[in-house]
């Protein structure tokens, strides 16, 4: 007999089912992965499971009359999505990050939340918000009275995404000082994310405030968070199960540097100063580890390598590789160019790049190759990089300057 009922659902409640689902889905191998940082596709597999949680009790909340009381308990997981986004973050961009006993702090909320839910509602509950210019609510019972727990969740949903913002901020100037290739490893789906989850909580705030002059409506916040997971689940399918595993080689702690300077200074070695181009003359600041002697016999034989090896060419060079090519530290290597070129790896690479790509461009054997073609020989490993750094530093794109260059030759 039950095989032969009719079950009916809104559209919004199987487009929620399947955001549901599909994060279940992904959250079990990230879970079971073997590869990666496997603490971070932990983090992130519990991050995906809650939301994809809380989306499926949404259901049940729009398509029944009345659920228990106990089944509003599930909502307090909203206050665990912004500390697993947070630790998440951590995971990724400190890997010395470990968990620690006052870090449980970040999930009393949602404890003390789950355990407010039980409370019985009535109309003049302490947790009731208040009737705004009526002196008869028009507002439904369950909206007032559940109104502090999602002031708790929009707060604390905002409270991380800035957080986290703040921590990769940071990050992405120490990436570009290690790679010079940073599309793998720049964490820009959790930047996505993160102002994603920002956008949402200001149109929950609006929605609630809406809400108190019209409560019945179709959009709802509840609606727009039970969203959440079919939005992580593909940025996940387009960037997070694309993420490498990251290791920042240029960033050592103070005293292993100088630990590892006086064993250089023992052992007599020292950093060799072939003949090469001067000094630039718009250098940013001193170097703070080295001498100003040490820095620029280094960036001397820097330009050396630069202009005989061509170790730019490599598409996914990395400072400790360049830095084992020079057989110097990658920390000293990192802080020459930091202070007399004033830019970082990655800049100081790509601009190497640039200038292979420009002149391959205008070279007439090289007329049957494509600018993409161009591109990939110059060291780029992704168009959009290439087109991107190429206009930066000449002001043009590729196809353009390479037009113009023919014209010129031509004329």
């Amino acid at each position: 007999m039950f095989l032969t009922q009719e079950i009916t659902l809104h559209f919004s409640s199987l487009v929620i089912l399947f955001g549901g689902t599909t994060g279940f889905t992904l959250a079990l191998p990230l879970f079971m992965a073997p590869w990666g940082n496997r603490r971070a596709n932990r983090c992130l597999g519990a991050l995906l499971a809650t939301s994809s949680l809380l989306a499926l009790a949404y259901v049940p909340h729009t398509e029944v009359a009345s659920p228990s009381a106990a089944f509003f308990a599930l909502f307090a997981l909203q206050l665990l999505f912004g500390p697993l986004l947070y630790f998440y973050c951590r995971l990724l961009t400190e890997p010395e990050f470990r968990w620690q006993r006052q870090h449980l702090w970040h999930l009393l909320p949602a404890l003390a939340s789950a355990l407010l839910w039980q409370l019985q509602l009535a109309s003049d509950g302490l947790l009731n918000a208040p009737c705004i210019g009526e002196a008869v609510c028009t507002t439904s019972e369950t909206i007032r009275a559940r109104f502090i727990h999602r002031a708790a969740a929009m707060i604390s949903s905002i409270a991380y995404s800035i957080w986290v913002l703040r921590l990769l901020r940071p990050y992405q100037r120490r990436v570009m000082e290690s790679y010079s290739t940073i599309e793998p490893v720049n964490l820009s789906w959790l930047w996505v994310l993160s102002h994603t989850c920002l956008v949402i909580t200001a149109v929950c705030i609006l929605l609630e405030i809406y809400s108190w002059q019209a409560p019945t409506r179709e959009l709802t916040p509840g609606l727009l968070q039970a969203l959440l997971p079919l939005i992580i689940s593909v940025l996940l399918g387009g960037f997070g199960l694309r993420q490498r595993n990251i290791r920042l080689s240029a960033e050592r702690p103070v005293e292993q540097e100088e630990e590892k300077e006086e064993e250089e200074s023992e052992s007599g070695n020292s950093v060799a100063t072939p003949p090469a181009d001067s000094i630039p003359a718009n250098r940013k600041s001193a170097v703070r580890n080295l001498s100003e002697s040490s820095a620029e016999a280094l960036w001397r034989q820097l330009q050396v390598t630069m202009q005989q090896r061509k170790p730019y060419l490599e598409p996914g060079l990395k400072i400790a590789q360049l830095a084992e090519l020079l057989q110097v530290p990658p920390h000293h290597l990192s802080e020459t160019i930091n202070g007399i070129a004033g830019q970082s790896f990655y800049d100081f690479i790509n601009q190497y790049r640039v200038e292979e790509a420009a002149q391959l461009l205008t070279d007439p054997s090289n007329t049957h190759l494509s600018v993409t073609d161009i591109g990939l020989q110059a060291g780029f490993n992704s168009n959009s990089t290439f087109f991107s750094q190429f206009k930066k530093r000449l002001g043009e794109s590729p196809s353009r300057y390479r037009s113009r260059q023919q014209k010129s030759v031509t004329i």
